[in-house]
């Protein structure tokens, strides 16, 4: 009993203390920026991430998709599918499907699970075309970083 009162105790704490254990975006962002500019793909994702969610820098989607491309031109597979995804909804570029599949595909080719699922899926309309599947079925969730809180 004394054991599990402690553990319920340190629980306590922890719950009420979990901003000392915070991450200041701001400074996330500044230091995956910095690895980007190195060339180091993981940061360039990131970056890429921090832009297209306003993750402690104002929201700016042609970064994104800067920092994402930077990031696919290394063998990235999350990248490609996050430029797909920007490209096929529209709401902060203009959409541009067959570029979107392109995208999708090459993440597919780096064996991105989420991409499989999503062109397995657009496959599955027979009497479409895959852009045409695309237009109507757009589109799955980003992929973030593991610093994102979901």
């Amino acid at each position: 009993m004394r054991s599990f009162i402690k553990r319920l105790i340190l629980l306590i704490f922890f719950i009420n203390h979990s901003s000392i254990f915070s991450v200041d975006e701001k400074e996330d962002f500044v230091y995956d920026l910095s690895l980007a500019t190195q060339g180091i793909s993981v940061s360039q994702y990131n970056t890429g991430v921090n832009y297209s969610l306003g993750r402690g820098i104002d929201r700016d989607m042609e970064k994104a998709v800067y920092w994402y491309q930077r990031a696919n031109e290394q063998g990235h597979s999350k990248a490609p599918f996050n430029i797909a995804i920007i490209y096929s909804d529209g709401k902060y570029l203009e959409p541009d499907p067959t570029l979107a599949i392109k995208y999708f595909l090459i993440a597919e080719e780096r064996n991105n699970k989420e991409a499989k699922i999503f062109l397995n899926k657009l496959r599955s309309f027979k009497n479409l075309s895959i852009e045409a599947a695309l237009s109507l079925n757009c589109c799955p969730k980003p992929l973030v970083h593991s610093m994102v809180k979901n």
